[in-house]
């Protein structure tokens, strides 16, 4: 099993921490020792808590999200309005602290691969630089196969190793478009899909391309 997963998503507001814990809830069910990590928030830390309680971890929120800004936007916009510094060497630090730790990780993301974290450098960049395989999380509606395609182009352009697509309804009224988004998405993209229904629980037995 490799040190962890990258998730992130086609957009915010698509499940990326609903989706993360149910990964995390599923590895501690199978006895994995894993840790959560979420680099940067904006807003609140309420992802960090969610995460931590999901794991079973006995971490503070601001180590698993040390970088933090008080306005709910981009960071680095929000890193402008509140004259603060972006701190990447304090998530470098803490990154290895949960790598060394722990013996699976689930790293989520803030927003969209090309969400600003400071000036030229976005969470696409600290893909890159934390080397670790990627999840998409796409919201399970009308207009995500445009949202979804244009993530996993960024990706490949990035020559980054995707694992997967994970669709995630958070209601439980579903659009028409669920009845085929799965199939062309996996049939465009030549990748996994999981369909995750509303409050449905993740197995990673069945869905082992996720952690494998």
């Amino acid at each position: 099993m490799r040190k962890g997963i990258f998730i992130t998503a086609t957009d915010t507001e698509v499940g990326k921490t609903y989706v993360s814990c149910k990964i995390l809830k599923s590895l501690k069910s199978l006895g994995i020792n894993s840790g959560c990590f979420k680099p940067v928030s904006t807003g609140d830390r309420n992802d960090a808590k969610a995460l931590i309680k999901a794991s079973g971890i006995e971490e503070s929120g601001e180590l698993v999200t040390p970088v933090f800004f008080k306005n709910p936007m981009s960071p680095y916009g929000a890193s402008l309005l509140e004259n603060k510094k972006f701190d990447l060497r304090k998530i470098e630090k803490t990154f290895k602290y949960f790598i060394d730790k722990y013996d699976f990780n689930v790293v989520e993301g803030v927003g969209g691969v090309l969400v600003p974290l400071k000036k030229n450098f976005f969470v696409s960049d600290l893909i890159k630089q934390f080397n670790l395989p990627v999840i998409v999380v796409a919201g399970h509606k009308v207009g995500t196969i445009n949202h979804t395609l244009l993530t996993i182009e960024k990706l490949k352009n990035d020559n980054q190793n995707i694992l997967g697509i994970i669709l995630n309804s958070s209601k439980k009224e579903n659009d028409i478009s669920t009845k085929s988004n799965a199939k062309l998405i996996k049939q465009l993209t030549k990748l996994p899909v999981l369909e995750l229904g509303y409050n449905e629980k993740i197995d990673l037995r069945k869905s082992k391309w996720i952690t494998e």
